[in-house]
C-alpha cells in the first residue's frame, strides 16, 4: 500500500510540473523531488527492517550453518629408515603418520564449538585408530575470563598445545613430549582461559584423571591416559598453564599438572614444566623441562610395584635453529619460503631415585636435521636421530638411530 502510495504521489507531482497551467518554480519542482526522495528512503528503510525481521524468524537451514562452520586439519606424511641396533626394529617404511581434521562453528557471537578428529597410521581400524582428539563449548564472556568444556587438551609443555607439524623443526615431537608429557594428551574436563594484559596468558582445567598403574620406566606416563569416559578413582585432576612474554620475541610458559593416579589410596602424580623460546636475528634457541613427582608409587600398581620407577621422573631438551634461507631467493612463488638448519639434544630418566635402575631406560636423543617450508603452512623435513642409553652389555635397545623425511602440512 505505501509503495503504491508513493508512486502516485510521484505521478502527480510529475504531472503538476509539467502543466503549463500550473507551472512551477526550479526551487518548487527541487522541494517536491526532495520530498518524493525521503519518501523512498523511508519506504526502503522500513522495508530491509522487515525484510530482516523476516528472516529472523525463520528456522535455521543449512546454508546459514555453514556459513558460521569453518574446516581446516594439518597432517604428516613420513618416510622412516631406522638402523639396526641389534633389537630387531630396524627397516625403512612409509607411513601415513596422521591426517587430522577441525570442524570449528560460531553458535552465536559469544558461543563456538571446536573438534578436531585424527586418523593414525590410515585409520583402518587395524593399526589405525580415529580419536576425538578435541571437542569442546568455548563460551566468549570476556578478555580476562573465558570458560570451555568438553574434551580439552592438557596445557601441558611445550608441544601438547602446539603440535600442528608446521609449529616445530624435527620430523617427529620431540621424545620428551612422547614420554613424559603423553601428547596429544587429551581429558575430559573444564575450565576457564584469558588473557591478563598484552603479555601474559593464562588456562586452568579440572580433567579426568590418569590410571598410574600402567606408568612405566619405558613409556613414562603415557599409558596412564584413560578413555575420556573413564576415570579409576573419585578424584579429579588440576592442569594449568601461565604464557608470559616479557619482551619482543620471547616466549616463557609455566605448567602444572596433579592428580590421584591410584585406584585405590591415595599417590598423587604431580608435573612441572617449564618451556620456552627465544629469536635473535636469524637465530632461534627453545628448550623445554619437565619434572614428575610421585608421592607414594608403590600404590599404583603393577609397575610401580615391582620396583620399575620410583618417585620422580625427569627429562629436558633444548634446541638451536639457524635460518639459511638467503634472501635472494625468496621472490616468486618463493617469496614466503623459510629454511632452518637445526640441532636438538633430548635427555630423559624415568627412574631417577630407583635403587635397582635399569639404565637403558635412561635415554638420549641428539637429532640434527633441515626444516623447509616452501610456504608457511607446508613443512619438508628430513632429520636424523642419534640414540643412546645406559644399557648394560647384552641389554637390547629400546630405540634406534633413524634417518627421517616428513612433508607435513596444515590448512
Amino acid at each position: 500500500m505505501k509503495k503504491m502510495f508513493t508512486l502516485l504521489a510521484a505521478v502527480a507531482v510529475m504531472a503538476t510540473a509539467t502543466t503549463p497551467s500550473r507551472a512551477a518554480t526550479v526551487d518548487d519542482l527541487q522541494k517536491q523531488i526532495n520530498d518524493i526522495s525521503g519518501e523512498l528512503k523511508a519506504l526502503k528503510n522500513e522495508t530491509a527492517k522487515e525484510a530482516t525481521t523476516e528472516l529472523k524468524s525463520q528456522p535455521t537451514t543449512m546454508k546459514n550453518i555453514l556459513n558460521k562452520t569453518s574446516f581446516g586439519g594439518y597432517g604428516d606424511l613420513d618416510y622412516i629408515v631406522r638402523q639396526n641396533n641389534g633389537n630387531g626394529k630396524e627397516g625403512n617404511t612409509f607411513d601415513p603418520h596422521r591426517i587430522v581434521l577441525y570442524v570449528n562453528s560460531e553458535l552465536s557471537d559469544w558461543v563456538n564449538f571446536y573438534s578436531e578428529l585424527e586418523w593414525e597410521h590410515g585409520g583402518d581400524g587395524k593399526n589405525g585408530k580415529i580419536p576425538v582428539e578435541q571437542a569442546y563449548l568455548d563460551f566468549k564472556i570476556a578478555s580476562p575470563f573465558n570458560v570451555k568444556a568438553g574434551v580439552l587438551l592438557v596445557p601441558l609443555g611445550g608441544i601438547n598445545n602446539n603440535h600442528e607439524p608446521t609449529n616445530f623443526n624435527s620430523t617427529e615431537r620431540p621424545d620428551l613430549d612422547r614420554i613424559l608429557i603423553p601428547s596429544t594428551w587429551r581429558e575430559m574436563g573444564i575450565g576457564i582461559h584469558g588473557a591478563l594484559g598484552e603479555r601474559v596468558n593464562y588456562e586452568l582445567l579440572v580433567l579426568n584423571g590418569l590410571d598410574g598403574s600402567q606408568f612405566s620406566a619405558e613409556n613414562g606416563i603415557r599409558n596412564g591416559r584413560q578413555d575420556m569416559d573413564a576415570d579409576i578413582n573419585r578424584n579429579k585432576a588440576v592442569a594449568g598453564r601461565l604464557e608470559v612474554r616479557p619482551i619482543t620475541n620471547l616466549y616463557t610458559n609455566f605448567s602444572f599438572y596433579t592428580g590421584n593416579s591410584a585406584k585405590n589410596g591415595t599417590a598423587y602424580t604431580t608435573i612441572a614444566a617449564f618451556d620456552g623460546k627465544y629469536r635473535i636475528s636469524d637465530l632461534e634457541l627453545a628448550g623445554e623441562y619437565v619434572h614428575i613427582y610421585q608421592d607414594d608409587p608403590k600404590s599404583l600398581g603393577t609397575n610401580a610395584s615391582k620396583g620399575e620407577i620410583g618417585n620422580t621422573m625427569s627429562g629436558y631438551w633444548v634446541e638451536g635453529a639457524y635460518h639459511v634461507m638467503p634472501k635472494s631467493l625468496k621472490k616468486g612463488k618463493l617469496d614466503e619460503a623459510d629454511a632452518l638448519l637445526f640441532a636438538r639434544y633430548s635427555r630423559i630418566n624415568p627412574q631417577e631415585g630407583v635403587s635397582k635402575a635399569n639404565g637403558k631406560y635412561d635415554r638420549e636423543y641428539t637429532t640434527v636435521g633441515l626444516s623447509f617450508k616452501p610456504v608457511p603452512s607446508v613443512a619438508v623435513k628430513a632429520d636424523y636421530q642419534f640414540y643412546n642409553d645406559n644399557r648394560a652389555a647384552g641389554e637390547k635397545a629400546l630405540d634406534n638411530d633413524k634417518f627421517q623425511i616428513t612433508l607435513g602440512f596444515i590448512f
